[in-house]
């Protein structure tokens, strides 16, 4: 009898195990779930009941929880997360959209979302500026696009169109009344909410809600349907997207603002006629739209309550939830009007120093400018609109706040910036959670750090990143047992 004792022969074994339980699995479990896929799609096409949709969505939620479970098998995660098309990582956001869809999905109840593409160049709370925009309508399973622009054609206000929490005015100001400046907090909803409101008042169009994505999520869209060509015949792909919209377009439209703003549309319009044409590959773009959850980079608010709690309580909802939890984040927020995010690299690192009811976290945060061709970029690149900017400026100079959130009903213990002795900044609250406010201002290829501790935390370390152009180093050291690990 031959014995495979080989590392290559064991590990071919192992992978022959895995396909054939993936095969024998695919007949049990797939194959009844895209039936079920089919009714469920079928329903909501079709203008059934919502009782019906709603049957039919919980039988394809189960399928899909039964699916995403057997995919966690160890043997079988490695063989999925090997080809890319392990989607258990975002289980609960697949479900809530499907459960999401049933309740939206009712017949002659049409669905109008403002589709916000955030410009991570200049840094917000969820991600980026507001630069280019979509209205799109959602009726019974159809999606149609109403009218795109840039944010040139939207009128913002002096005063927040809403009445906000009192600590939210004491943190932002009236700052959010600016289209611009709307998605400071990095709590989404906020955000959605400020710029229905004022789209509302201008246009006199109640929305429903609002999809959030960046060129980044964008890029991993064109991976799913090929490289986009526009009117001129430049070629737009994933390798390129982000690059030729955060960086190139300023120096190729130095003195035309409005052309380059144009040119953000025209590749938004070509990106949605290949969607609209179903020109994609359907698993490429469940992947793209995968990685794109997982990073943060695709955000979702509805004003229907029910739809909005199933989203509040997965990474599409963007929610800094209120109750006790052992939550961080660092959150960089431009303030000198540059687009020099574009060049911000971040090192974090989160690490339990105490446990038990002493627990003690510290958050790091060095951030990085890593401009070194200041001389070669626009000056709208360059922007230095900051109030109290110091009188000699080096081309390629940044500033910006960093923002330390620490969990609910924690406690900031101590705080430091590297390059200031005493005191690193200001504190503040924001859905109940300290928050401490640190002032950087960065020479090209100069570093800084931000260090806070927070006492307190309950459950599970957890870090929730802000995405920007150049993804976050993220290190997180775990010291403490919890209950049932």
């Amino acid at each position: 009898m031959r014995r495979f004792n080989k590392p290559w022969q064991i590990a071919l074994i192992a992978i022959a195990s895995a396909l054939i339980l993936l095969v024998s699995y695919t007949a049990i479990l797939v194959v009844p779930t895209i039936s079920h896929g089919k009714s469920y799609i079928s329903a909501i096409k079709s203008g059934a009941d919502s009782t019906d949709i709603k049957s039919k969505a919980d039988a394809l939620n189960r399928d899909v929880t039964r699916i995403l479970g057997f995919s966690k098998w160890p043997i079988i995660k490695q063989v999925t997360g090997f080809f890319g098309f392990n989607f258990s990582p975002i289980q609960n956001e697949i479900v809530a959209s499907i459960s999401a869809a049933a309740i939206l999905g009712v017949k002659d109840k049409p669905q109008t979302f403002l589709l916000a593409f955030q410009n991570s160049a200049e840094a917000r709370g969820t991600g980026g500026i507001l630069g280019s925009y979509a209205i799109i309508k959602i009726e019974n399973g159809k999606l149609t696009v109403q009218k795109t622009g840039s944010n040139a054609e939207l009128k913002s206000l002096e005063e927040i169109p809403l009445k906000m929490p009192a600590e939210y005015g004491a943190l932002y100001r009236s700052d959010p009344a600016i289209w611009q400046n709307s998605n400071l907090s990095p709590h989404f909803p906020y955000g959605a909410e400020i710029w229905m409101e004022l789209w509302r008042l201008q246009t006199g169009q109640n929305l429903d809600g609002v999809i959030a994505v960046d060129p980044t999520a964008l890029s991993y869209i064109l991976r799913a349907t090929g490289p986009i060509k526009l009117a001129s015949g430049e070629e737009i792909n994933f390798d390129n997207v982000v690059e030729k919209t955060l960086k190139e377009a300023y120096k190729r439209f130095e003195f035309d603002n409005m052309g380059r703003k144009q040119y953000l549309v025209n590749i938004m319009n070509a990106t949605f006629e290949q969607i609209m044409a179903s020109k994609f590959r359907k698993l490429a773009m469940a992947i793209a739209i995968r990685d794109g959850i997982l990073e943060n980079r695709i955000l979702i608010y509805s004003t229907n309550s029910d739809a909005e709690a199933l989203f509040a309580k997965t990474r599409l909802g963007g929610f800094m939830d209120p109750s006790l939890n052992n939550e961080y984040r660092a959150v960089i927020e431009n303030i000198d009007a540059s687009k020099l995010d574009y060049y911000l690299a971040r090192k974090i690192t989160v690490s339990e120093l105490e446990c038990g009811s002493s627990a003690k976290t510290e958050v790091k945060i060095k951030v990085t400018n890593t401009v070194t061709d200041a001389k070669n970029l626009s000056a709208y690149v360059l922007t230095r609109g900051d109030k109290n900017s110091p009188r000699s400026l080096v081309a390629g100079q940044h500033r910006f706040k960093v923002f330390i959130y620490g969990p609910t009903s924690s406690t900031l213990v101590s705080a430091s910036l590297k390059s200031k002795a005493g005191s690193a900044g200001g504190v503040a609250t924001e859905r109940g959670r300290p928050v401490l406010v640190a002032d950087v201002d960065l020479l090209p290829g100069q570093s800084d750090e931000v260090s806070a501790i927070f006492a307190g935390g309950v459950g599970d370390l957890t870090y929730v990143d802000q995405p920007l152009v150049r993804k976050s180093a993220i290190e997180i050291n775990r010291i403490c047992k919890r209950s049932g690990k």
